[in-house]
């Protein structure tokens, strides 16, 4: 096994996780091999374990590299206003919903058979360390809007774990119906915004 200077073990690394993400996206965890991984970024086989010890783990650091990338749009967002209203809030959960619809990686994190092959590969802790981060992430969002007076005062935790729950029903269109999935989940965004939010602005719609 040949070995790389730095900086190509930089560029090898950065063509994995790239390639990777488009491999990924389009045949998922699962159908998707070493072999493939190292063909599209021109390194043998057995060279990919000095970047990654599985292709569990680069599907992981691919995905939280994209989670990190939403949840700062999403950030941007919420913050954009002086105050967290209504219209703002209901916003925000369709661009989440939006996100859940349209981004592949994150679909596949809820799939069954996804799901499975990255609890295989990967060691308990770190999977529950990158679960547990939307509560680390909008936590402190959501106590500072309790604090403002701005959201209800539920347990912060509770709320994230209500809007993680709202936005997986984008899995759910087929069962829902494609007829009545616009219809039903505008409502329960509006629905939730209005529970959440505590104060009704004139501008709401």
């Amino acid at each position: 096994m040949r070995k790389f200077t730095d900086k190509e073990k930089e560029l090898i690394r950065d063509r994995l996780v790239e390639n990777g993400r488009q491999l990924f996206s389009v045949h998922g965890l699962k159908k998707t091999s070493v072999t493939d991984l190292t063909k599209s970024a021109g390194i043998a086989q057995g060279s990919f374990y000095m970047f990654f010890p599985s292709k569990e783990e680069l599907y992981l650091e691919i995905l939280q590299l994209e989670e990190h990338a939403i949840r700062s749009r999403l950030l941007d967002l919420l913050i954009s206003a002086e105050k967290l209203t209504r219209p703002l809030f209901k916003r925000f959960l369709r661009e989440s919903f939006a996100v859940m619809e349209t981004h592949p990686l994150i679909r596949q994190l809820y799939d069954n058979d996804s799901m499975e092959t990255l609890f295989r590969g990967i060691p308990e802790e770190k999977l529950k360390e990158h679960f547990d981060s939307d509560s680390r992430f909008f936590i402190p969002i959501f106590e500072l809007a309790q604090q403002r007076g701005v959201m209800i005062q539920a347990h912060p935790e509770t709320i994230v774990s209500l809007l993680r729950s709202l936005v997986l029903l984008a899995l759910q269109k087929r069962h829902i119906g494609e007829d009545k999935y616009e219809d039903t989940i505008e409502l329960l965004i509006r629905l939730v915004a209005d529970g959440l939010i505590a104060e009704k602005e004139e501008t709401d719609d």
